[in-house]
């Protein structure tokens, strides 16, 4: 029997990738109080860090819901064949913002523990990448508008 791929078949597992990571994200979330913890312990940090950085974690996991629950709902559109619709840009900008906050609050993390630099620089990364992108598709919207248009 041969398996065959299907740009359907990745947009489904996509989908349950990202269900997956929200779910994820909401266990990492309740734990967050344990997790800061055994970060301030097993590394060393002052004990008065622990509220700074679950503060920090808290804002970082707002941020990754709205990307996560923006990118399910892209995935969803694309799924449903509207591709080049203002609402996929609108997503992308959303999530493109949600991954820049993300890098801030990274970067001043790392003035409590400096390897959070490195997940600030790739947020700041991630939202450059999906910068371009949200321009491409709202250029590509443009573009499909003036075609619907033309007679």
């Amino acid at each position: 029997m041969k398996f065959t791929w299907s740009d359907q078949k990745s947009i489904i597992l996509t989908r349950v990738v990202v269900a997956g990571t929200i779910a994820g994200c909401g266990i990492m979330t309740v734990s967050g109080p344990w997790l800061t913890r055994w970060m301030v312990s097993a590394n060393a940090l002052p004990p008065a860090s622990g509220p700074v950085l679950l503060g920090m974690g808290y804002v970082c996991a707002v941020l990754a819901f709205v990307m996560l629950v923006s990118l399910y709902k892209f995935l969803r559109r694309i799924e449903a064949g509207a591709v080049f619709v203002p609402a996929n840009v609108t997503a992308l900008r959303r999530i493109s913002w949600c991954c820049a906050g993300a890098a801030v609050v990274c970067l001043a993390a790392a003035y409590i523990y400096l390897p959070f630099a490195f997940l600030g620089v790739a947020a700041a990364f991630m939202a450059l990448i999906v910068r371009v992108l949200k321009n491409a598709f709202a250029q590509a919207v443009h573009m499909k508008d003036e075609l619907d248009y033309t007679i």
